[in-house]
């Protein structure tokens, strides 16, 4: 699952991506020009790209996209003011050409590019800028970008100097900077104020839209969608970036989006020649495919552990049902509570074991609050958390737990049998198999955990609002490499603090010490400062262990070797996110 702001639960993605808030404060050499030259990019003109996706979009309007399909083919339709690049993670200029930081730490003032057009020819404006803001902050649109742009609750004032001039002001200043804009795609106000004056602006640009309804600024517009089979792109002919020949970009004539569900006939159609990339694939299909790629015509490529990982916990809110029965046993939850306790699942986990056995040596374990895909944040300093059982017991029996009948289960108060529910996503082959390792690793330590599969829909219900579960293995991919991605994971007042989010006040002395570290973070400009915080944040979490940490998959992509300009990027899409830049070699 991949993660955006604050909340719509975990169906969301944060896209504010890695570099200090100094660095993104201003960019004043940029040309501002109806052209964005690309210095260093060459390519062939023309032909298509077949990829697959795994469902159909829901919708063809970025701002309005919870799922990964509908945000994948919808950026390429539309464009943001400023861009963070997926190969480098640094803040670039997009329909924006340049932005300056004021004295006061907090105020933008950005330059758009002149001369641009949206793909249906009428021309982008500040307007379209002061309408894309208005549809953010209206509550009835609620979309699913709309946190990522508060600060403290608070929507940035976004005003126009002129018609190529916009300042944006936010509440104090923020540590990301602009990086809060990436994605933030630009509407055009003249096509889509009557829908939304009407209150159909939800559904205008709905998976029945005809090519004719939809423009944006992306490289490419909608040609043809067949529901259940294909997405297809043409180019974009007012596409506004240039290579270094000057050549308009995309190179590409079109792309072809195939809906093929199932990850294994997506391989095997790859194999057959039908796409042209696999964006990412099993562990299983490795094998395979590297045989393959050692035969020619195609590159397989393992760029290590992404973003994704997954956490066990345990639910530590101490509330109550409306029929007054507690979320959790008290005793149990007096256990669940104690760090020692904690500590010993953590050790309890063959990590190692799971790494080889489930995702066949293509990945690695999880030993803290990032993934250690996560190169710019993540604290390899943190102590090991190594695979020992006799450790787990050692804890387990100064909390004065045993096993005084000899069944092989410790007992904690009343002498009941330590017996826990542990609750993952049904259809997660990869959760399942985590959970039913983790069962088996609990239960050498005298721990009996029973796994219950629920759909996803369930598992969000019973972490953001009814509470009531003992414990719960889940995870997301963050689409970004910055911390303040996780905030609400930090935050006990956050909507995703696991344990026991939306807390009016820290239960714990180290949750208040993670909430002052964090917000003193995303206020912080300085990149040093900003990495210290964070680091110290890591070392809270190391020590009191409130969510375990599992296993990091690596990120596993293929391409056809006639594909040309291919930098894959730890971040979704892998390899299709510079789809203008794409070029076919060879027909």
């Amino acid at each position: 699952m991949t993660k955006r702001p604050a909340l719509c639960s975990f169906q969301i993605v944060l896209l504010f991506l890695f570099a200090a808030a100094c660095k993104t404060g201003n960019r004043e050499n940029a040309a501002t020009g109806p052209y964005s030259p690309q210095t260093s990019l060459s390519g062939i003109r023309g032909g298509n790209l077949s990829l697959a996706v795994s469902s159909d979009p829901r919708t063809f309007n970025v701002l309005l996209a919870y799922d990964h399909v509908a945000r994948v083919i919808a950026q390429l339709l539309s464009a943001d003011l400023i861009h963070v690049n997926r190969a480098t993670l640094e803040l670039e200029p997009s329909l924006a050409s340049s932005w300056k930081l004021g004295e006061d730490g907090r105020t933008y003032t950005l330059t758009l590019r002149q001369g641009l057009r949206f793909s249906d020819g009428s021309p982008f404006t500040a307007e379209d800028v002061l309408f894309t803001f208005q549809v953010l902050q209206d509550p009835k649109i609620n979309s699913p970008l709309a946190d990522s742009l508060k600060v403290d609750g608070v929507f940035p004032a976004v005003s126009k100097i002129d018609s190529q001039t916009i300042r944006i002001v936010f509440p104090r200043p923020v540590g990301i900077g602009l990086r809060a804009l990436d994605s933030v795609t630009i509407l055009p106000g003249q096509r889509l104020q009557k829908p939304l004056q009407e209150g159909k602006f939800s559904s205008a640009w709905g998976p029945s839209a005809t090519p004719a309804e939809l423009c944006g600024m992306g490289p490419f517009r909608l040609k043809e969608y067949q529901p259940g089979a294909r997405v297809v792109l043409e180019r974009n002919p007012h596409y506004w970036k240039k290579d270094k020949s000057g050549q308009t970009l995309p190179y590409l004539d079109t792309i072809t989006f195939l809906v093929i569900p199932d990850r294994n006939a997506q391989v095997l159609r790859f194999q057959a020649g039908e796409l042209d990339l696999l964006d990412e694939f099993d562990p299983e299909n490795y094998p395979a495919l590297q045989q393959g790629a050692a035969q020619g015509g195609y590159i397989v490529h393992n760029l290590g552990p992404g973003l994704t990982f997954d956490f066990i916990w345990f639910n530590l809110n101490p509330g109550r049902s409306k029929s007054g029965k507690p979320f959790v046993d008290p005793d149990k939850r007096n256990l669940f509570e104690r760090p020692q306790f904690r500590r010993a699942v953590a050790h309890a986990l063959n990590r190692p074991g799971m790494t080889r056995a489930i995702l066949l040596g293509l990945g690695e374990p999880q030993r803290g609050p990032i993934s250690p895909g996560n190169k710019a944040w993540h604290d390899d300093s943190l102590p090991p958390l190594d695979y020992n059982p006799d450790r787990s017991r050692h804890l387990l029996s100064e909390l004065g737990l045993t096993d005084s009948d000899g069944d092989a289960i410790l007992e904690y108060p009343a002498r009941r049998n330590l017996e826990f529910t542990l609750l993952t996503a049904r259809g997660s082959i990869r959760r399942e198999k985590v959970a039913e390792v983790a069962r088996q690793d609990l239960l050498k330590i005298g721990m009996r955990v029973n796994v219950q599969l629920a759909d996803t829909r369930e598992l969000i219900h019973k972490l953001a609002e009814s509470y009531e579960y003992e414990s719960m293995l889940f995870g997301f991919t963050p689409a970004d490499v910055e911390p303040e991605s996780l905030a609400d994971v930090w935050l006990s007042s956050g909507n995703n603090h696991f344990w026991y989010p939306n807390q009016a006040q820290p239960r714990f002395p180290w949750e208040r010490e993670m909430d002052l570290l964090t917000t003193k973070l995303v206020r912080t400009l300085d990149p040093e400062e900003r990495k210290k915080i964070f680091f110290q944040v890591q070392e809270i979490w190391a020590r009191e262990m409130p969510a375990i940490p599992t296993i990091c998959p690596n990120i596993l992509v293929a391409w056809k070797n006639r594909l040309g300009n291919v930098r894959p990027s730890i971040l979704r899409p892998h390899i299709s996110w510079n789809a203008e830049e794409l070029t076919v070699l060879s027909r």
